[in-house]
């Protein structure tokens, strides 16, 4: 326990590896309805089934007419009327194969009569403002690969491609599995000795933001046939479970030795702080992570390692967020043999720079610690750093919503 308490564990990165070699996840394929699609993974690259224009289209708004009729500049046109020597042509419209020109109606003036007048300088010629057959797209033509996330502007690629149904990665089933005699459920009221689950909500809206379909079980007592037979149940349910407490080696921390038990223990204590008990196993071939109960302990474990349980069930990379350079105003105490996590509240300066303050949980209330906008985590061997070095900071909130420094040293 001594060299435990020195901190000889694992890193995160040597954690991750040795817990992804006793796995491989399972990745199926469904269908979706395009309305169905934003935000889910495609499965298999797509082309195009529509040719647009089918035949032809205006590049434009404005008349189509004939070129035969310009040869020699433009003609009186004073008795042309509508339907006759012309028609009205926007943008994207097709037209009479009598025509093979579109006029831009800045150039034409259309009388009551529907007789008109154009500029003397245009340049008709036939083809002219006139997109030929398949000149947006073509049948054949690539529209999206394999492995992408798909966004609004792939819905619309894929509704002009004539794609409706699109072939996406299941989501992976997620369990999540809170535990702990001290807890209860959000909108309770707590007494002396009870705790509010705020893992819960957490674990479940991040995982949904990952892509991953949450299963959330009710709060499970510190009770170890209770605890197993909700781990049955998770582990037959779900591709991916999260044990959430009984971590660490107190009287009541019955889960690691769940894990030992009905599975491979792959690894317990990682070199990463707040949640350093956290616990890697497999069991039927499932991966299962036993995540620390504290609120901030779990998000750092949400950060770097469901996250990337997720991204590898899905066959994606793991999402990156913006970093933005940042002057830092308060010394941050780290340990060489820990990847400390640091949440942080960002400001910026008339003269363009960002200072970064550190948000100690044990400083702070809760709340103002989850209000933070930026992250920061250290690398092993790192021994801390100092007020006034220039950090790099991941932004959990756009660059937009940094507030100014003179408005933060009011409060």
């Amino acid at each position: 326990m001594r060299g435990r308490i020195r901190g000889d564990f694992p890193s995160r990165e040597k954690a991750l590896k040795d817990f992804f070699a006793e796995w491989e996840p399972k990745i199926e394929i469904e269908w979706v309805s395009i309305s169905e699609a934003l935000g889910r993974v495609t499965a298999k690259e797509l082309r195009a089934i529509n040719t647009l224009p089918v035949y032809r289209s205006s590049a434009c708004d404005g008349i189509a007419v004939a070129s035969s009729r310009f040869k020699k500049g433009v003609p009186d046109t004073s008795s042309w009327r509508l339907g006759r020597e012309y028609e009205r042509a926007d943008t994207g419209d097709d037209f009479r194969d009598c025509y093979d020109a579109i006029i831009p109606i800045e150039e034409v003036d259309i009388a009551e009569d529907t007789s008109i007048q154009i500029s003397p300088d245009v340049p008709v010629k036939a083809g002219w403002n006139v997109r030929p057959k398949g000149d947006t797209l073509k049948s054949g033509d690539f529209v999206i690969k394999a492995g992408m996330i798909i966004r609004p502007m792939d819905l619309a690629s894929f509704a002009a491609s004539g794609i409706t149904r699109i072939p996406v990665r299941k989501r992976p089933k997620v369990a999540f599995i809170p535990t702990g005699n001290e807890l209860i459920p959000a909108g309770i009221r707590p007494k002396r000795g009870q705790n509010v689950d705020t893992n819960s909500i957490l674990i479940e809206t991040s995982l949904m933001q990952m892509g991953a379909e949450p299963i959330i079980f009710p709060i499970i007592k510190d009770d170890p046939e209770a605890l197993e037979e909700a781990l049955r149940q998770a582990v037959a349910r779900a591709d991916f479970v999260i044990l959430n407490g009984g971590t660490a080696r107190g009287d009541e921390d019955y889960n690691f030795q769940l894990l030992e038990r009905k599975g491979k223990l792959i690894h317990h204590y990682i070199a990463a702080a707040p949640g350093r008990p956290m616990a890697f196993a497999a069991i039927e071939g499932k991966p299962v992570v036993n995540l620390p109960g504290p609120t901030i302990a779990a998000y750092f474990g949400l950060e770097w390692c469901i996250n990337a349980v997720v991204a590898r069930c899905l066959g994606i990379p793991v999402p990156k967020r913006p970093t933005i350079s940042c002057i830092l105003e308060k010394e941050i105490q780290t340990k060489s043999n820990m990847a400390i996590m640091c949440l942080m509240k960002l400001t910026k300066t008339k003269n363009g720079k960002y200072h970064a303050y550190p948000q100690v949980f044990f400083e702070q209330s809760l709340t103002e610690t989850l209000a933070s906008n930026g992250l920061y985590i250290s690398d092993l061997g790192e021994t801390g750093r100092k007020k006034g070095e220039i950090l790099e900071v991941e932004l959990l909130r756009g660059e937009e919503y940094i507030e100014w420094e003179e408005e933060n040293r009011k409060r």
